[in-house]
């Protein structure tokens, strides 16, 4: 797989919302990317409050396809927490999700398996 596949792939979901024939895994990521930038700019506060439910569900699965079972089951258990816990919230994603790399390595893993999970790159 070559660098430049995962650099458009990635590309394409972070700026295009997975283009315009998204597959499973493109969906996915973008989704997962939205709700990470909210994140990390402004805490899991913020993207409750900037991201409609379905948008926020669908970035919890997109975490969950990707393996990273434990930042989903934080921001499940996030949505139903007080503003005080939200905080707390926050410092346990970024423990399990300190940057981006955490995240590029789950997609690369899944994008190795899974190829079929996103569409053409040449797209």
């Amino acid at each position: 797989m070559s660098l430049s596949l995962q650099v458009v792939i990635w590309n394409r979901a972070a700026l295009e919302a997975g283009g315009s024939d998204p597959r499973e895994g493109d969906t996915a990521l973008s989704a997962l990317l939205l709700l990470h930038g909210m994140v990390m700019n402004g805490g899991v506060d913020h993207a409750l409050e900037a991201l409609n439910e379905a948008q926020y569900r669908s970035a919890v699965e997109g975490f969950r396809y990707f393996g990273l079972e434990e930042a989903a089951a934080v921001l499940e258990e996030a949505k139903d927490a007080t503003e005080l816990q939200l905080e707390q919230y926050t410092v346990q994603y970024g423990a399990i999700v300190p940057d981006d790399s955490t995240l590029t390595h789950a997609f690369q893993l899944k994008l190795l398996s899974s190829p079929q999970d996103f569409a053409d790159a040449a797209v």
